[in-house]
């Protein structure tokens, strides 16, 4: 096992979170209703404006890399999303200082959205690791019990699904595990696909993957280029069906 504490970075929506906003929520709530019942989708937690699900297994996952490696999480949401977010993922309070940094929007370099429509989409945000690369108590804290003559640049790891939010960085310093949505609604959200997903269990994807990386010995660059990470097979549920009298008879 490498002696080196690596530091991952992770992405919130798409990758430990799944959340809708409350008008999209409210909007379909009987279709919502009947799955909960049907013991198809969990409940989700209200955080401000969104509805919110954890990823299966996401807090022992969280666990496991804070054991083995130095964690961030960075998004590109406003600070009051992200906070409530942070204090759900890790409910004791104690455990979130082991965080070696949690970043908002703020910390992003932003540009205008050329394309947009949406008159809340109009910005586009990019995350730059010199941003953390530059911080200096990142940098110093991270260092702390690490073998000698190390550079942070070649040991920082960015999870996160979106590609165009990582174009400035240096190649091969981040994956891209497919954007994990619980369920899928039609266009007139009438029905709803529900998926399995196993990606942050202990014998999951991604785990699997970080496993590897931590018996690396070179550089976090060098393990990404030659072990591409490759997403499972998406796979919906087989929804239990709705056979309440109400329903009708055949």
């Amino acid at each position: 096992m490498s002696k080196i504490k690596r530091l991952i970075i992770l992405d919130l929506n798409g990758l430990l979170i799944h959340r809708v906003h409350k008008s999209l929520y409210v909007k379909c709530k009987p279709l919502f209703e009947e799955q909960y019942n049907l013991r198809n989708l969990p409940r989700p937690e209200r955080k401000g404006n969104f509805a919110v699900w954890l990823r299966p297994n996401v807090k022992e996952f969280l666990e496991w890399l804070l054991k083995h490696f130095h964690v961030a999480i960075w998004s590109s949401v406003l600070y009051h999303n992200i906070a409530p977010i942070v204090e759900a993922l890790l409910p004791d309070e104690h455990e979130r200082p082991r965080l070696l940094f949690w970043w908002n929007q703020e910390h992003c370099f932003t540009e205008d959205n050329p394309t947009a429509i949406d008159p809340t989409n109009t910005k586009l945000f990019f995350k730059r690791l010199t941003s953390v690369w530059d911080t200096v108590d990142i940098n110093e804290r991270w260092l702390m019990n690490q073998p000698s003559n190390i550079d942070l640049r070649d040991h920082t790891l960015l999870i996160d699904d979106n590609k165009l939010k990582v174009r400035d960085n240096p190649i091969h310093t981040a994956i891209h595990p497919r954007t994990w949505k619980l369920f899928e609604l039609n266009d007139d959200n009438t029905d709803i696909k529900i998926y399995k997903d196993k990606v942050l269990e202990n014998d999951g994807q991604l785990m699997k993957w970080l496993e590897g990386l931590l018996e690396w010995n070179g550089t976090v660059s060098e393990y990404v280029e030659k072990h591409p990470y490759i997403d499972p097979p998406l796979e919906e549920i087989e929804k239990e069906p709705n056979n309440s009298w109400s329903s009708g008879w055949d």
